[in-house]
């Protein structure tokens, strides 16, 4: 089942990444810390997926970014929640409640129907 799931694990990487934002501006490794704390180890979300995710929202102009060069060593893209992001925000979590209440239905109707023994 693993195979099936693999590829849809970053389905809401950009719903995340939009929340994260609600917090502050970050640059991408602070991002990807994130989302390393909340996922389950075999996710394994690999920081390409996040700097794409991120440039998708640039491009659709929910988030922004600048350069931060007011620390030692390289200069760092920082990425800070936009207007539009906050609506496209609003839209995921509209979805997931959704998709969430239709989840919650399946599993207590698998559950029912297979006695508990899960």
């Amino acid at each position: 089942m693993e195979s099936k799931s693999a590829g849809k694990q970053n389905r809401h990487l950009p719903a995340f990444l939009l929340l994260f934002l609600l917090d502050g501006d970050a640059h991408g490794g602070a991002l990807w810390n994130r989302m390393e704390e909340i996922t389950p180890p075999e996710w394994k979300i690999d920081s390409g997926a996040i700097y794409r995710a991120l440039r998708d929202l640039e491009e659709n102009e929910a988030v922004t970014s600048y350069w931060d060069t007011t620390e030692a060593g390289p200069a760092k893209r920082i990425y800070q929640l936009t207007e539009k992001g906050k609506i496209e925000l609003d839209g995921w979590f509209r979805d997931i409640v959704i998709r969430k209440r239709n989840l919650d239905y399946f599993i207590t109707q698998y559950e029912q129907k297979r006695g508990g023994d899960t």
